[in-house]
């Protein structure tokens, strides 16, 4: 259980930085090491376990790469949001400028240039365009012998699917947080984490629900009134998403090339055809 050993203290600093740094691109920072940690330990269970069929007809290979592409497609939506922020940030400068330049007060800004804006957020924000986002799955397979490793490795990815769960409400738009008591039961020694993740996420809605707005991005970069903190602010979370992307990218290769080694050392038809992936 050293694994959430450490994933708790990483859950309680998460509580703390929310706490001090609101909604904003340093606390989804945060959130995103603490979920590139996360995947590193999920694979690791993977790659220190047997491979236990599921009453389904999967196995361990399949959760791993299913999860995993989930990761990468969400950090493909958590590109296209910092490039949209990015060039809405553009605009607004530019906008700015040339009114600053032709002696323009603020409130002079023509309705054409204001409606441009909110459609640059209308790109962003709001369920409708990003509903396809897979951010968690619900039920869990069951195993044909009991498997400690397993039970382990769930309670890890519904963790990561809760932080995913929390990233997306900071930043496209509010999402259900949904929190399987049950996934924490099955070791005693998580009751004291699953308390700490119950907290996050009481103290993260109850910062959501203080906004009152959900009609735009709630980061509070993007209230700023300085277009360099926000640049700053995206170029340090486009670099943290871009380094869990290729983690994953790294973990999935490392699975593959593993199954094929094992698949030419003990050649087993049967098996080959379970364990089939599209790579994106």
């Amino acid at each position: 259980m050293n694994t959430f050993s450490s994933l708790l203290i990483d859950i309680k600093n998460l509580e703390s930085s929310l706490a001090k740094n609101s909604l904003s691109l340093q606390w989804c920072l945060e959130a995103t090491n603490l979920l590139k940690k996360m995947h590193f330990q999920f694979l690791e269970i993977f790659q220190k376990s047997e491979v236990p069929m599921f009453w389904d007809g999967g196995n361990y290979l399949d959760e791993y790469m299913e999860e995993s592409l989930n990761i990468l497609d969400f950090c493909n939506a958590l590109r296209s949001a910092i490039s949209t922020m990015d060039r809405y940030r553009l605009i607004v400068d530019v906008v700015v400028r040339r009114f600053s330049d032709e002696g323009y007060s603020g409130s002079a800004m023509n309705m054409t240039e204001t409606e441009k804006l909110e459609r640059e957020w209308q790109k962003l924000y709001g369920f409708e365009n990003w509903k396809i986002v897979n951010l968690y799955k619900t039920g869990r397979p069951k195993t044909k012998t009991k498997d400690d490793e397993f039970c382990a490795s769930y309670a890890v990815r519904r963790t990561m699917n809760i932080v995913c769960s929390l990233l997306f409400s900071a930043i496209f738009y509010p999402a259900p947080l949904e929190k399987d008591e049950e996934v924490y039961r099955d070791f005693s020694q998580l009751k004291l984490f699953s308390s700490s993740l119950r907290k996050l996420v009481c103290c993260f809605s109850e910062e959501r629900r203080g906004l009152n707005d959900n009609s735009r991005p709630v980061l509070a970069e993007t209230k700023m009134n300085s277009s360099l903190a926000l640049k700053e602010g995206l170029e340090m979370f486009d670099s943290v998403v871009n380094e869990l992307f290729q983690e994953v990218v790294k973990g999935r290769n490392e699975i593959l090339g593993e199954e094929a080694t094992s698949n030419l050392e003990n050649p087993n038809p049967l098996r080959n055809a379970s364990s089939s992936f599209n790579v994106p």
